[in-house]
């Protein structure tokens, strides 16, 4: 071979091989919580990747507090994934620290096909955005509402759930038995709020910049809880460090007429005891009727390296029918509104009724959160109190001021 035939060689050699390399596999970095990696994502991501010749999504799977220690290590080392399921707050921590991408732009491009933020409920908008920016598109969208027992209700003269307070502690105290409670209340931090919010309390005061723990309205409910149990004896204390799992165990093995729950604990229920009667009812209200939200937001970092890949890929998980087929199999609520409207939700009872509490409910330290100061440790100082309202039966009026100071201290120093 001469010498320009050799060049000539090896110029189409290098040619071919930047082509090669140029259609070799591009590769969306996508974090999820392992509990969350349902069928049906995975079916979505594989027509992705149909859909899209030469990109692969790496698809990696953590548990809540792994995948924050992951993620906020990848951001200090300039090297965060392409999309992101975020967990409580993160969304507006991170867009705080300019870490995250406005969804905005994208949102408007593709408004026609893709209706967001039009059809997701106000409650899953307003907990992702900061300074009028949206940052996480809402993947699910969680409440907690009464759920009872259809039969015990019935032995004790009543056809229908309770729907005020007055009645839920009538109805409490009439299935009360030997051995059975007529409610069973949580001790997770996040079972103590649908009672604040329904009697007009707030975690924080926007306007006072306090927490509203020391108010006449949670006094009032805290203290209408540690009633129930210690003067009224129809429900038992919560269980300090218990797992959140105990009320559903005790409704499931029909120990207990009601509990305050959320689509997590349909299949639980389903499986554990599968000829129960019961039934999941509206969020009950006193001087309003409210509950809590919880659920699962996608966000774009902002050093991503795809983003409008990743911005396709979170349109797939998010689409209607993906919902339904997911919430049908997981019984996992959703955050859209034609999600809910659908008729195959709607035919499930269990799934459209607690789909129906979901546009009254709230984020319980969004208020605190939008304000770039929440801090875990406002919570502790909470938590504590209300144990000793719960467990210890130490008058609410007396506690809970001087927890809501020794909380508003470490919001002052932030």
């Amino acid at each position: 071979m001469s010498k320009s035939q050799w060049l000539q060689s090896s110029a189409l050699a290098l040619a071919l091989g930047l082509t090669a390399a140029s259609a070799s596999a591009e590769t969306l970095r996508v974090y999820f919580n392992a509990g969350h990696a349902y069928d049906t994502y995975l079916e979505a991501i594989a027509q992705f990747e149909a859909d899209n010749p030469g990109w692969e999504v790496q698809f990696e799977k953590f548990q809540w507090p792994d995948l924050r220690t992951k993620l906020v290590a990848d951001f200090a080392a300039d090297n965060a994934p392409d999309l992101v399921a975020t967990a409580g707050g993160w969304v507006p921590e991170f867009a705080f620290q300019d870490l995250l991408l406005p969804l905005d732009d994208l949102a408007a491009r593709d408004q026609a096909e893709f209706d967001f933020p039009g059809d997701w409920f106000d409650p899953a908008i307003a907990k992702n955005t900061v300074n009028g920016k949206i940052y996480g598109l809402q993947i699910h969208l969680t409440c907690a509402t009464l759920v009872y027992n259809k039969d015990m209700l019935a032995e004790a003269g009543y056809d229908a759930p309770p729907t005020t307070w007055d009645e839920f502690r009538e109805v409490a105290i009439a299935t009360t038995k030997p051995g059975v409670f007529g409610f069973a209340p949580n001790s997770s931090f996040f079972y103590y709020w649908p009672w604040v919010f329904q009697n007009g309390g707030e975690y924080f005061d926007t306007e006072t910049g306090e927490v509203g723990f020391g108010s006449e309205e949670t006094i009032g409910a805290m203290q209408f809880l540690a009633d129930l149990i210690h003067k009224d004896r129809a429900a038992p204390v919560p269980v300090a460090g218990a797992d959140y799992e105990g009320p559903q165990k005790l409704f499931t093995s029909e120990r207990a007429a009601m509990i305050l729950t959320g689509p997590w604990d349909i299949n639980p229920i389903r499986t554990g005891n599968p000829d129960l009667n019961w039934a999941v009812a509206p969020s009950l209200s006193n001087a309003t009727q409210a509950t809590v939200q919880g659920g699962v937001a996608l966000a774009i970092p902002k050093g991503a390296q795809h983003a409008d890949m990743a911005w396709d890929l979170a349109k797939r998980l998010t689409d209607v029918e993906v919902e339904v087929a997911t919430s049908l199999q997981y019984s996992m609520t959703m955050p859209r509104k034609s999600w809910l409207a659908d008729e195959r939700v709607q035919a499930d009872p269990l799934l459209g009724q607690f789909g129906s509490c979901l546009p009254y409910s709230k984020d319980v330290q969004l208020p605190l959160t939008l304000t770039g100061k929440y801090d875990p440790a406002v919570d502790a100082v909470m938590r504590q109190a209300v144990e000793e309202v719960l467990y210890s039966n130490e008058p609410a009026a007396e506690v809970l001021p001087v927890a809501a100071e020794e909380a508003n201290k470490i919001i002052a120093s932030k």
